[in-house]
């Protein structure tokens, strides 16, 4: 039979090979072979009309083609390949939003210590104590006190397991001074990512307290901070 022009030869190729999601690709390879041909034609000097003509006619049968094609490109592997390739493209969208996106923000995510300015600062204390619930650490690192009765809570926590990266901590517990007072209300921001940097921050807490008591103590998770503090002025 003879073909009088490459879409009609390309889509009987095509219509031999199953795997529809490699259409594309045979395609441009055929075209691309057709089309060296028919310029090695003309620079013979062959019309256009003969080189097409002469290259669909030497390049061999169509249907035969596709089917060794539809051979090399086989359904099953062909799905598998694809089906895979999903996988893999999911797997990647997971890691940048569980790990990249996360790594990132832990790595250039604002230090909590540095938003208060030094000069407000009556004292500092590195704590740096850490306690564990379930597969995540949380640290309390440091406590800053202000002049204006700030109490600031400086602490960081991870999660171990693959799929808790990115979430933060922010319910510490339940925070007393060495008098027994409970300070419910408070502020403060979290950084996020892999190594989340949380801030709280009680106010109006008061100078010449000793002790500051941290507990948590929800659903059979406990653990308890008991931090000296510098009461009565003390230096930074």
């Amino acid at each position: 039979m003879s073909w009088q022009d490459k879409e009609s030869y390309l889509k009987e190729v095509l219509s031999q090979v199953k795997f529809s999601f490699d259409h594309e690709f045979i395609e441009k390879e055929l075209r691309s072979h057709l089309e060296e041909r028919l310029e090695d034609y003309i620079s013979e000097g062959y019309t256009p009309n003969e080189a097409e003509k002469m290259a669909l006619e030497n390049f061999g049968d169509p249907k035969e083609i596709g089917i060794a094609l539809n051979k090399e490109h086989n359904p099953v592997i062909g799905w598998l390949l694809y089906v895979s390739n999903g996988l893999l493209f999911v797997a990647c969208l997971y890691l940048v939003f569980n790990l990249v996106i996360p790594l990132g923000m832990s790595l250039f995510g604002r230090d909590p210590s540095k938003t208060i300015p030094k000069e407000d600062i009556l004292y500092s204390i590195e704590v740096n104590e850490k306690r564990k619930i379930d597969d995540r650490i949380i640290t309390v690192e440091e406590i800053i006190y202000e002049r204006n009765g700030d109490l600031n809570i400086i602490f960081s926590d991870v999660d171990t397991r693959l799929w808790g990266w990115g979430w933060s901590f922010r319910n510490l517990g339940i925070i007393t001074d060495d008098t027994g007072k409970d300070y419910f209300d408070g502020s403060g921001f979290s950084t996020g990512g892999i190594f989340s940097k949380s801030l709280w921050t009680i106010h109006d807490f008061p100078e010449e307290a000793k002790k500051l008591n941290i507990e948590y103590d929800y659903y059979n998770r406990y653990y308890k901070f008991e931090i000296p503090l510098q009461a009565g002025g003390a230096h930074e």
